[in-house]
């Protein structure tokens, strides 16, 4: 593009900048300077983190807050930066960082001013070989120029994105302009409260991710997010480069009902209804996405979807998330003339309430596993499978009591309080329900009382641990009061019961099964300033003997490499590996790249099926339009799970 036309099109963004407005609202006659320092005040008196006054406005860390607010480095130019950084010396902290903000929402409604002022004037060669990188910027932009041209390959992107999709160049045209005003609109109604929040909530994570910020509106988009997971899809959503993201799917819920929605993917437009149109909401607020989501049991939402495999339409049912329908589950299987047993536990659930009055007839999950263990003994099952795959934790007493249903007594776990005080979880009574092989499969998405579970078995040499390393989450967080609002801060630490964390470390697989979905950037250490994981003192515990696991590693290595669906799956990885750092803005390049990877995607998915012994797919249209039953199926992970536990089997008799 020629400059001249680049500054044509920048004084059109700057006409249209020109025109924003701040949408006043009561909260807006809030002294935020002063809830700034209560913010500080009510952090350094209630975290169990150690917390330094004098170095939240050093260079490094008003830095830190910049590339917080700008993580690709896509919005700031140098200068801004520069700008801020000179403000250091005579003005104080809260200042600095509101400056840091203005200049935040200012860059980036510029950016899309002119993304649309480009989608009016500017035609696009889809036949050029260029790219776009996906990675993070090192360094930001030196001049507008360079920022503008970046956005011009930006929206190519998202031109070709749609027209893949099947959509024309007229329909991409129309719908993304359309996109784009609303967030012109959103911007324009941008509240200072709006930019407060934004301000204290990048402040606390960077002393510690797990702390953020609640207005009393805050709070009470906090409610409908809560009450999205348990009346609406069962998604709980964050915003991640002007995109939802998908941060956990609740148990019982339509989204893990359905299958076709997991944990990272981005939802970038939504519908109403079977019928309805689809709206763009790329950009949108994200009490504004969670707003329509929710709606009424049993009415059709439509959700557009974006992840590795490209974009894609579902429809899901709204529903409501009841106990009942996150119950854990069991199945017997017979395999090679073994009676094998397998829980799926999907949270750590417990019916409070009913527990005041009586603790044995209530609803949780220790009481409905500890049926299916003697339904187990009666069926005289040898051996038994314990799935904690996205397990995002519950109530720790009942990882504690769930537990103790697999040893004989002794301590489950360690808690650091704010006082350095350790209470350890501990009983000599035993209340042992099974004595029989025992196999724990996990992943990147089992964190938290999951991982209490699952270290526990690991150090007691209790079961084999099978899956992807956990989550690595070893934190607890609590609400405390701020002047006008309320702050989540980490007050306790947990630790295995040999003094080791869970944090950041997670818990390591004896034996790993390979999964289609990375685990890099989705666990506790994606999280730059992670609280640091620390050892306390061993508590005292009486393990079983210690497995010999080279005596599976051949095996389990050796059904890995001769099984075709992780053959497969190592191809799939490789090819979008090889897609992660760059995309070809050519739209013929883009098209090959696409349809190879649908088809490799459907390979994939149909010896899956095999595994199970569904019917295979014809083609990826199918796949996407899939009905999904709730029938139990062996997939990958839990054939190779029961391969391990027949060998643990045949090893202890």
């Amino acid at each position: 593009m020629e400059l001249s036309q680049y500054f044509k099109l920048f004084l059109l963004s700057l006409i249209v900048s020109c025109s924003e407005q701040t949408e006043q609202d009561s909260q807006d006659s809030i002294d935020y300077s002063k809830e700034f320092e209560s913010v500080i005040n009510q952090f350094s008196k209630s975290t169990i983190l150690e917390f330094d006054e004098s170095n939240y406005l050093d260079e490094a860390f008003v830095k830190d807050f910049l590339k917080k607010l700008d993580p690709q480095k896509t919005v700031f130019i140098q200068q801004d930066i520069d700008n801020i950084i000179e403000l250091i010396d005579n003005s104080d902290s809260y200042q600095v960082l509101k400056k840091s903000i203005d200049k935040y929402y200012e860059r980036f409604h510029e950016s899309i001013s002119f993304r649309t002022a480009l989608l009016k004037f500017y035609k696009f060669n889809f036949d050029k070989d260029e790219h776009i990188f996906l990675k993070p910027r090192e360094n930001y932009f030196n001049n507008e120029s360079e920022k503008y041209e970046y956005q011009r390959k930006y929206l190519k992107n998202e031109l070709i994105s749609q027209i893949l999709e099947g959509k024309s160049y007229q329909e991409s045209i129309e719908e993304l302009s359309m996109s784009y005003s609303d967030r012109l609109s959103s911007l324009n109604k941008t509240r200072n409260s709006d930019k407060f929040e934004l301000l204290a909530n990048n402040f606390l994570s960077l002393l510690d991710p797990h702390s953020s910020y609640f207005s009393q509106r805050d709070l009470e988009n906090w409610n409908l997010r809560m009450n999205l997971t348990f009346e609406g899809i069962g998604a709980i959503l964050s915003y991640e480069n002007e995109k939802a993201k998908v941060e956990e799917l609740m148990p019982g819920g339509p989204a893990i009902k359905s299958q076709k929605i997991k944990v990272g993917d981005k939802i970038i437009g939504i519908g109403q209804g079977k019928q309805g149109k689809m709206i763009n909401v790329i950009g949108w607020r994200l009490d504004d996405i969670v707003q329509i989501v929710r709606g009424e049991e049993g009415t059709i939402i439509k959700l557009e979807i974006e992840n590795e495999e490209g974009r894609n339409i579902i429809e899901l049912e709204r529903g409501k998330v009841s106990l009942e329908e996150s119950d854990a589950s069991e199945k017997i299987l017979e395999i090679n003339e073994k009676k094998l047993g397998y829980i799926k536990v999907p949270s750590f659930y417990s019916d409070l309430e009913c527990m005041k009055v009586n603790a044995l007839g209530c609803k949780s999950i220790t009481n409905d596993v500890q049926k299916f263990l003697r339904d187990f003994k009666i069926d005289e099952v040898e051996g038994l499978i314990i799935d904690l795959r996205n397990n995002g934790g519950g109530y720790l007493h009942e990882a504690d009591s769930l537990t103790r249903l697999f040893i004989n007594y002794g301590p489950t776990v360690q808690i650091k309080s704010p006082n350095s005080d350790v209470i350890i979880y501990n009983s000599w009574k035993s209340k042992k329900s099974w004595n029989k092989p025992l196999v724990v499969l996990v992943n990147k998405f089992s964190a938290s009382a999951s991982e209490i579970f699952a270290g526990a078995m690991q150090d007691y040499n209790r079961a084999i641990i099978v899956g992807q390393t956990t989550f690595g989450k070893g934190s607890v967080q609590r609400f405390t009061e701020t002047d006008y609002g309320q702050i989540k801060i980490t007050d306790s630490l947990y630790y295995r019961v040999t003094g080791e964390p869970t944090q950041i470390f997670g818990v390591e697989p004896e034996l790993e099964i390979p999964s289609l979905i990375d685990g890099d950037g989705l666990g506790e250490d994606r999280y730059e300033n992670a609280i640091k994981p620390s050892r306390i003192d061993k508590s005292t515990f009486f393990k079983n003997d210690d497995f010999n696991i080279e005596l599976f590693l051949a095996n389990h290595q050796k059904r890995l490499d001769e099984s075709e669906y992780f053959v497969q799956m190592n191809f799939l990885k490789d090819f979008r590996e090889d897609n992660r750092e760059k995309l070809s803005l050519n739209i013929a390049d883009r098209r090959l790249d696409y349809e190879e990877n649908k088809n490799r995607n459907l390979r994939l998915i149909n010896l899956g099926r095999e595994i199970s012994g569904e019917d295979l797919f014809e083609d990826y249209d199918e796949y996407l339009n899939r009905e999904v039953n709730d029938d139990f199926v062996i997939d990958a992970e839990i054939d190779q799970s029961l391969e391990i536990l027949i060998d643990l089997i045949e090893i202890e008799t």
